[in-house]
């Protein structure tokens, strides 16, 4: 007898749909320099409140590319431009929240793999309750991630970096952007 490969349940009730008064609230306590991040945040925590409300071939592919894209963007920038410059004032890197931030990144580009790799190989009439748990776990993750950064690390990254690192980091992502789009 084949016993059924164990399933985990997640416990979601403490998801909370994406309110924009609060992102706008948010960016009072962020310094300016900061923006970009919580407007993406905004974006695609919205997404993953649709993908939370359950499986749609067209939604899902949107949402691994747009997942996709912040892997290879938004994450990267956060990790070179601005835990670089925190670790000018938090050296550990081994404990606090660079190495957080990092694992936490890990954590995500590994659900994001799986869930792609899932997705690529599913039938969209038939969608696997494994995709579909992965997704909303992937969702899960994002916002509670975003939550974290949103709330916690980028309203104290902006009292911790000085206004030339601030000023940098914004010069840096505004760089890497326009150089992207030509």
């Amino acid at each position: 007898m084949v016993k059924p490969s164990y399933q985990p349940r997640l416990d979601l009730t403490d998801w909370k749909k994406t309110d924009t008064l609060e992102f706008e609230k948010i960016l009072t306590i962020v310094a300016p320099e900061l923006y970009s991040f919580i407007e993406e945040h905004a974006a695609l925590s919205q997404l993953m409140d649709q993908v939370r409300e359950g499986y749609h071939t067209e939604l899902y592919q949107k949402a691994l590319d747009t997942i996709g894209h912040e892997l290879e963007h938004h994450f990267l920038y956060e990790e070179n431009y601005i835990l670089t410059r925190l670790a000018n004032h938090i050296t550990e890197t081994e404990v606090g929240p660079i190495a957080k931030l990092k694992s936490e990144h890990n954590i995500i580009r590994k659900h994001y793999q799986e869930a792609m790799a899932l997705f690529q190989n599913h039938d969209p009439e038939n969608p696997s309750h494994e995709l579909i748990q992965k997704m909303g776990l992937l969702a899960y993750l994002l916002k509670k991630h975003i939550e974290k950064e949103d709330h916690y690390l980028f309203p104290l990254f902006s009292v911790i970096l000085t206004q030339g690192e601030k000023a940098a980091i914004a010069h840096d992502v505004h760089l890497h952007t326009t150089t992207k789009k030509e």
